[in-house]
């Protein structure tokens, strides 16, 4: 993301972001699939031996082609700040994480107390880039946060995350355990969704430069809202084919969300901001999915054991669980859109003026448009 602010001009921000969200929308839409695959082949490690040498090729191919965009410059490390960050982001994450699991009770440390600590240590870390501002160089520069713009794409980014992962994770549930599907055919049905937001991100990128984020964002958010609502009302008897159309759908109007709030959020900073900004948006990013992983799975999981309990069969218990969960997905989609409601398109820069008074002129209304609110 940083690459991309700093070298591509405004103007074209949407379609080269655009085909960024091409390749991070498809690749995550083949990993079911190929994993579907692994696991039918043999046993889970299959998964972590397939991606070893992936990995191993990238790391040589990037110390080869990848180069510095500009020169290098020393900063200071606050070396406090870099534990605090670690342990903080990370603990949030897999505490929210373990919240909903089935064996969250057993669990040696409890996932509340993870969660809990994890929040503190972000606090704490919060605090302390707080302190480094007004003294040095802060690790996370948090005055990217007094932008209004980057805020509001930012909280709509991070709603949209909880509903979508919220519902990816519940879909292989509910196409598993109740539609009785196996892991392969269950990564091949929802091939076709990745796909879709993928290659729509180029062309939505292409939209975006011309219309603007609200025309875009609005009614993707409104999309998303309706599928996960329409997933509600899924069951035992419910055909995958119904499921295939709904997540091509909702897929659909996430891509409409994405490209348009990354583009437009980080476009409003000053470009000192620029690595800040991304770096805000991927840890929020995470938080966002975890928290709305374990939101569903603890709802889920609640309203299949009270199911259970009046009497439901397993499958039953379980589709009335995922019903909720999806409700909760709804909810949050629902929320995305008033936010959504609030998106703005950053304003052009102003182009170099040929006298000292338009100069001016140019220099103050560039200065109003990157003022923090």
């Amino acid at each position: 993301m940083t690459t991309l602010m700093t070298l591509v001009p405004p103007h074209d921000r949407g379609r080269v972001m655009g085909n960024i969200t091409l390749v991070i929308s498809v690749a995550p839409a083949l990993g079911p699939a190929v994993s579907g695959v692994l696991l039918q082949l043999g046993s889970w490690r299959l998964l972590f031996l397939a991606v070893l040498p992936i990995a191993g090729a990238m790391a040589i191919f990037g110390r080869r082609n990848l180069v510095n965009i500009g020169e290098p410059q020393a900063a200071p490390i606050d070396w406090m700040s870099v534990p605090l960050a670690a342990a903080g982001f990370g603990a949030l994450v897999y505490g929210l994480s373990g919240l909903g699991a089935e064996n969250a009770a057993q669990a040696p440390v409890p996932p509340e107390a993870i969660t809990l600590a994890g929040a503190v240590l972000v606090g704490l870390f919060v605090w302390r880039q707080l302190a480094l501002q007004r003294s040095s160089s802060p690790l996370l520069d948090l005055r990217a946060l007094t932008f209004r713009h980057f805020s509001v794409a930012l909280g709509l980014m991070c709603l949209s995350f909880m509903a979508l992962m919220g519902a990816f994770i519940l879909l292989p549930i509910y196409l598993q355990e109740v539609c009785g599907l196996t892991s392969l055919q269950t990564g091949l049905l929802l091939i076709p969704g990745g796909l879709t937001m993928g290659l729509l991100g180029p062309q939505v990128g292409k939209l975006y430069d011309r219309l603007g984020a609200p025309r875009l964002v609005v009614p993707g958010a409104a999309l998303t809202a309706l599928c996960l609502a329409l997933f509600t009302l899924t069951g035992e008897q419910t055909s995958p084919w119904l499921v295939l159309a709904l997540h091509v759908a909702l897929s659909a109007g996430m891509a409409f969300v994405f490209t348009p709030v990354f583009t437009s959020g980080l476009s409003v900073l000053p470009p000192p901001l620029y690595p800040h900004g991304s770096a805000i948006l991927g840890s929020l990013q995470q938080v966002a999915a975890a928290a709305g992983t374990a939101l569903v799975i603890s709802v889920m999981s609640g309203h299949a054991a009270t199911a259970a309990a009046d009497g439901a069969d397993a499958t039953g218990a379980l589709a009335t669980g995922i019903r909720w969960g999806f409700g909760i997905g709804a909810v949050l989609g629902a929320l995305a859109v008033l936010v959504a409601l609030l998106i703005r398109t950053p304003p052009a820069p102003q182009q170099p003026a040929a006298s000292e008074a338009q100069d001016e002129e140019g220099t103050t209304m560039n200065k109003t448009a990157h003022t923090p609110t």
